[in-house]
């Protein structure tokens, strides 16, 4: 076998070559605290147990959140950038020939929290039906989008007006109603349809079918909210440093509504709302490598380098590296030369090993192979074949000894 610095100087001579290494998932939850519940990951500033969210409008009980009127949001998902998934109840309203038997409004008061105006959609199912959601203040509101459908010609994928209609939602909405209910005039013109429903879903999450019209009511559908830290917009909240939450490798995001986010800043990941959260992404593992030969870290960033001999930026979407063959050709003749300068230049513990001469073999080897006239050079068979060869013998030699 290859003694340790023998293998080491046919990598250098032949081949560039990098390890992979595997990089620990970034910290979300408070330092001690449940990280998840069920297939829920619940990063901070939220969490299940004591001390371990930043607010207690952002404990969770698992997997749902109280709202501040108490109505129960049950999570599906909480973003880091800002977002939460989960379900509201659905408002219908269930009609005989005459009158309304059965209804349901949903009011919400969600404190801190906001509906996404681009990522939800005010959605109304029903025959002559309308669908209403009013923002409140106190005991007054303001019906702020109105969805009426009708069911003259109902198609499957369709929500423009048949049976099915989407409208979309204001921005700042913290507290609403929603509401679903049919024109007093119609009621018993459509014998098939005895239930209306009114919904707020994430867009492109809803699709519409004739047998939703009388199969609405146990649906759930995903609602995004928006969430926010913090009293003041970014310009004054980082004026506080006491009360100021966004963390180092972090900058701070103004928001539309009430409070600020945190981000990492670029070339980091993690949670910016702990300290230390914020980590150094390291740009030179797995698919992020955008190097050809050697990848360099660094802080919040990373450099590609070329061997010696070739020239360029060394990355896969650059300049990349090329030969540069008077370079090469220098370094081929100063690790082969009469006087043997390559022997001067390597450890005792090399030549103690007794391997000048293998070693010496290589060099000459790398030599040949690059030089300039195209038939001066060795084939690669003829390489590989040599260095088999050599190997072997050197083994045999090991063995011996």
């Amino acid at each position: 076998m290859f003694p340790q610095h023998f293998t080491i100087l046919i990598l250098i001579v032949i081949l560039s070559s990098r390890m992979k290494e595997v990089e620990p998932e970034a910290v979300q939850s408070f330092p001690g605290c449940t990280n998840k519940c069920g297939n829920i990951t619940i990063p901070y500033p939220f969490g299940i147990e004591e001390n371990c969210y930043m607010a207690t409008q952002y404990m969770v009980n698992c997997t749902t959140l109280t709202m501040f009127s108490n109505e129960t949001f049950k999570l599906l998902d909480i973003s880091l950038d800002g977002y939460m998934r989960g379900f509201f109840p659905m408002a219908y309203a269930c009609y005989n020939s005459t009158h309304m038997l059965s209804g349901l409004d949903s009011f919400v008061w969600m404190g801190r929290f906001s509906l996404s105006s681009t990522k939800n959609i005010l959605t109304s199912v029903g025959c002559d039906s309308r669908a209403d959601i009013m923002t409140m203040d106190g005991e007054d509101s303001i019906v702020v989008g109105i969805a009426r459908s009708e069911c003259d010609f109902l198609q499957d994928g369709d929500c423009s007006g048949y049976g099915c209609r989407q409208v979309p939602i204001p921005p700042m909405v913290t507290r609403f109603r929603i509401r679903s209910q049919r024109n007093t005039g119609e009621i018993g013109n459509w014998s098939f349809n005895n239930c209306s429903y009114a919904f707020l879903v994430e867009r492109d999450q809803y699709t519409f079918y004739k047998t939703d019209i009388d199969n609405m009511l146990n649906r759930s559908l995903p609602v995004v909210l928006e969430w926010t830290v913090g009293h003041n917009d970014c310009e004054h909240s980082q004026k506080n440093k006491t009360t100021y939450v966004c963390t180092e490798n972090s900058v701070c995001i103004d928001s539309i509504n009430y409070g600020y986010n945190c981000r990492c800043v670029l070339g980091y990941e993690g949670n910016p709302y702990l300290p230390n959260g914020c980590q150094d992404i390291n740009e030179c593992v797995g698919d992020l490598n955008d190097c050809i030969y050697d990848c360099i870290n660094t802080n919040g960033s990373y450099h590609c380098s070329c061997p010696f001999g070739m020239t360029g930026d060394g990355s896969k979407h650059g300049t990349g590296c090329t030969y540069n063959l008077k370079a090469t050709k220098s370094l081929g003749k100063s690790l082969y030369t009469e006087r043997d300068y390559l022997i001067q230049i390597l450890d005792d513990q090399l030549k103690k090993d007794g391997i000048n001469e293998y070693i010496k073999y290589v060099a000459k080897i790398a030599k040949d192979c690059i030089e300039l006239e195209g038939k001066k050079r060795p084939n690669m068979n003829t390489v590989k074949e040599e260095l088999n060869q050599m190997r072997q013998l050197f083994v045999k030699i090991s063995l011996c000894e």
